[in-house]
C-alpha cells in the first residue's frame, strides 16, 4: 500500500499531501511482487510549479506475486494517434530534475546524474548507483507541464548498461494528475523475476505480467517504448516492451485519489539494487514523452 506524505517544496508554504507508489521495504528481501527496491511515482503532482517533492513508499510483505485483478483487467482497444500529438524529446537533458533515495522507502545509497555525455552516444545522461544498503535504490523524476487534455501517452528511451548483473530492475512511468486522480502509468522490468510488472494505483501494489522482461547483455543498447491511455476514469496499459518486441497487455486500472494541481503531469526513472548492492549505471539518450 502507499503511505500518505505531507511534504514542503521549495519555498512552497502550503502543505502537500501525496500518496505515492511504493513497493518492498528497505534492507530487506525482495517480495515476489516487485524489485525489493521501492518502485514509487517520482514526477509527483505539485501544487505550484516547483519541482515536486519525494516519494514514500509502502512495504509488501508477500512472497507470492498476486494475481492480476480480473475486475480491473479490462481489455482496452490500442489508441491511435491524433495530428494534435506533441512530444517533448531529450527529457534526461532538461534542467529540474529531483531525485532521492530513502524518501522513496529504501536504504540508504550513494547516487547521481550526470547530464551532457558523450559516452556512449552523444547528449547521454548516466544515472548511477554506488555502494549502499542491500536492497536499496534510487529515484529521479521529472515535472514537464501542465495540461489535463491529453488521454494518451508514449515513453520511449534508449538504455545502456555495463554491469546489468548489478541490478535487480529498472522502473520508467508517465504520470498525470485531472481532477484529483492520479493516473499513474509505472512499469517495472524485474530483471531479477525476468517479467515487466505494473503499478495498480488504487490497490497499491504491483501486478506481473506474462510479458518477458530479461537482463540486458552487458555493454548494450537496450530500446524500451511503453504506451499508456487514460480511458473512462481508468489508468490503462495498452504496451510494453523493448528492441521492437512490444507486447500488448491492455490492462486497466483505477487511479488513486490525492490532492494536487489538476493537469500536472511528468516522467519518472528508478534503479533498484540487489542483495549485493554493486555499482552500477544506466546510461539513458533520447527519453521522449509523446501525447494526444
Amino acid at each position: 500500500m502507499r503511505v500518505p506524505l505531507v511534504l514542503m517544496s521549495g519555498s512552497v508554504s502550503a502543505a502537500l499531501l501525496l500518496a505515492l507508489a511504493g513497493c518492498g521495504g528497505a534492507a530487506s528481501p525482495p517480495a515476489s511482487t516487485v524489485a525489493p527496491s521501492a518502485a514509487t511515482t517520482a514526477s509527483n503532482p505539485s501544487a505550484t510549479s516547483a519541482a515536486a517533492p519525494p516519494p514514500a513508499a509502502a512495504s509488501s510483505s508477500s512472497n507470492t506475486p498476486p494475481a492480476a485483478p480480473s475486475a480491473n483487467a479490462t481489455p482496452q482497444p490500442s489508441p491511435t494517434a491524433s495530428s494534435s500529438q506533441m512530444t517533448i524529446s531529450n527529457i534526461e537533458q532538461m534542467s529540474g530534475w529531483e531525485s532521492c533515495d530513502t524518501c522513496s522507502g529504501g536504504g540508504t545509497i550513494a547516487y547521481s546524474m550526470n547530464q551532457g555525455l558523450n559516452y556512449p552516444q552523444s547528449g547521454t545522461t548516466q544515472f548511477s548507483l554506488a555502494q549502499g544498503a542491500p536492497w536499496a535504490h534510487a529515484l529521479w523524476w521529472k515535472r514537464l507541464g501542465n495540461n489535463a487534455a491529453p488521454t494518451h501517452f508514449v515513453l520511449t528511451l534508449d538504455q545502456y548498461m555495463e554491469n546489468p548483473n548489478a541490478s535487480f530492475g529498472i522502473e520508467y512511468e508517465a504520470n498525470q494528475l485531472v481532477d484529483g486522480q492520479w493516473y499513474d502509468f509505472a512499469a517495472q522490468c524485474s530483471f531479477g523475476y525476468g517479467i515487466w510488472q505494473l503499478w495498480d494505483p488504487a490497490n497499491q501494489h504491483w501486478v506481473p505480467t506474462s510479458v518477458p522482461c530479461q537482463r540486458p547483455v552487458a555493454s548494450t543498447h537496450t530500446q524500451v517504448r511503453l504506451e499508456f491511455q487514460r480511458n473512462n476514469g481508468q489508468v490503462i496499459f495498452v504496451s510494453i516492451g523493448a528492441d521492437g518486441n512490444i507486447v500488448p497487455v491492455n490492462m486497466a486500472f483505477n487511479p488513486q485519489t490525492i490532492s494536487g494541481l489538476s493537469g500536472d503531469f511528468g516522467v519518472h526513472i528508478q534503479l533498484n539494487s540487489n542483495a549485493n548492492p554493486d555499482p552500477y549505471s544506466v546510461w539513458v539518450h533520447n527519453m521522449s514523452l509523446s501525447y494526444w
